[in-house]
């Protein structure tokens, strides 16, 4: 039989997880016709009270999922910004979780004895059709709670009201680019207890939410010691989880970030489930309450000191000077109109990176850079490109390629080359703000290409440039 700690549980779950995994979901963009696949599919579990609480602006279904007959209330919500989605995948994985017939039925059942849990997958799911932050009139949920302009913000509003939990857990997604603190690791999960004021004043209901954290700071620290962060508390008071605190609820917002060649946060994904079960059962066992809040307080600060792929010590020659530098690139993900996804690189900084990490780094010591070069040969259509050697078209230092029509509408290239139109003069610069596109060479030997900020290695002929960029 399963112990029912939580000390236990955590790494027991970690090595089981994958059988819980909803498998129907193993990238972070999808949409609201894939919840409402899950959703039909768990109506039949007897360990799940399903429900429709509401309706989008789009009039999309709105669910509310409700597990255990516990005395204590908690709430979770998840995708308020539609494109961070992480939670909801985990959140499935929970209900996979909680209707097994498995090893764990102890546990749950002990659990569930003691609270009631209402979660909320996907509360903006017009944002999550669009990928975006926003709602269908472009409004951030997460600034609305006193307003309450939109339908998904006064629905929350009405859940928590009705409900009245003790606790609340809203279950975001940050920029990947923090680290906890200054050093070399992104924080991969991070906590806060939000203020509800402008004094940053300390309550029982916001200290409650303190020791929660705290405990599953000590739990997810077993798994990934040192990528734990602490979101900045400034008062915000237009968001729901300061005024969750205010108005009685102790909230816990979840932050997931970074982690290494985790694009699609499958990983973080597994540790949101994680996570959400050892705090649940803090609250169930009522350990947090013995939680020492000067551990909170310890968790270091998010700071921003990660790039997606940093170069470092290239050398760059100017009016005859060689300079040593680092360049730091960021790479944004675009859908395009059919609901592709391309890359956008651009150069973030140049200089002294010292104490910056990047997610992809070389040591580009003894080597030099080469702004990208504009092939010198009009090609007549796409078809005539697509023929392209390309490997020996960026081995010759080109990055960028010019195409006969007049008018080009697209915004981006599938192929590894950037393309500008026949007749436009045009050459890179290697600075900040500007689209990432340079050769790195040793012994006048190309060693790197980089194209739209992704990068080709020319010499283990590894390749990772999935789409170029059409310049206007």
């Amino acid at each position: 039989m399963r112990k029912s700690s939580t000390k236990y549980i955590t790494d027991l779950l970690y090595h089981d997880y994958i059988k819980y995994k909803e498998h129907l979901i193993s990238e972070k963009r999808f949409k609201h016709a894939v919840v409402k696949e899950l959703i039909a599919k768990h109506m039949k579990s007897p360990a799940l009270k399903i429900e429709q609480i509401g309706s989008s602006i789009e009039d999309r279904e709105i669910y509310m999922v409700t597990v255990g007959k516990g005395p204590v209330k908690i709430l979770a919500w998840s995708q308020m910004h539609g494109d961070e989605s992480t939670a909801t995948m985990a959140l499935f994985d929970l209900f996979n979780f909680f209707s097994a017939k498995d090893e764990y039925m102890e546990f749950k059942e002990e659990l569930l004895e003691k609270v009631t849990i209402y979660f909320i997958p996907m509360l903006n799911p017009d944002g999550a059709e669009r990928f975006q932050r926003w709602n269908a009139i472009n409004v951030d949920l997460n600034r609305d709670a006193i307003s309450l302009q939109s339908e998904e913000a006064k629905l929350l509003k009405s859940v928590r009201e009705n409900l009245k939990p003790e606790f609340g857990f809203n279950l975001h997604d940050q920029n990947s680019r923090y680290t906890t603190g200054h050093n070399y690791k992104s924080a991969a999960i991070s906590f806060l207890a939000p203020p509800f004021n402008l004094g940053n004043e300390i309550d029982q209901v916001r200290e409650n939410a303190m020791k929660v954290i705290t405990i599953i700071n000590e739990e997810l620290s077993k798994l990934i010691p040192g990528h734990i962060g602490r979101y900045d508390d400034e008062f915000e008071p237009r968001a729901f989880g300061d005024n969750f605190i205010k108005w009685g609820t102790s909230s816990i917002l979840i932050e997931s970030g970074g982690w290494k060649d985790d694009p699609q946060k499958q990983f973080l994904r597994e540790l949101n489930f994680i996570a959400l079960l050892a705090g649940i059962n803090s609250i169930a066992e009522e350990s947090y309450k013995t939680a020492d809040t000067a551990v909170y307080f310890n968790i270091p600060e998010n700071k921003k000191f990660a790039f997606d792929v940093l170069f470092k010590n290239v050398n760059i020659n100017t009016n005859k000077k060689q300079y040593t530098i680092d360049i730091g690139v960021n790479l944004e993900e675009i859908a395009g109109p059919e609901g592709e996804v391309f890359v956008k690189g651009t150069i973030e900084e140049c200089g002294d990176l010292t104490g910056f990490f990047g997610y992809e780094e070389y040591d580009c010591t003894g080597m030099d850079l080469e702004p990208g070069k504009v092939y010198p040969d009009t090609f007549d259509s796409y078809n005539d490109l697509e023929q392209t050697d390309f490997h020996k078209l960026h081995r010759e230092g080109y990055t960028t390629v010019r195409l006969r029509p007049k008018k080009i509408k697209e915004k981006f290239c599938k192929l590894p080359v950037n393309i500008i139109s026949a007749r436009k003069e045009f050459s890179h610069r290697i600075c900040s703000e500007e689209p990432a596109n340079f050769v790195i060479t040793k012994n006048n030997k190309a060693v790197f290409a980089v194209v739209n900020g992704l990068v080709r290695d020319l010499k283990l002929k590894k390749n990772t440039i999935l789409n170029g960029i059409v310049i206007c």
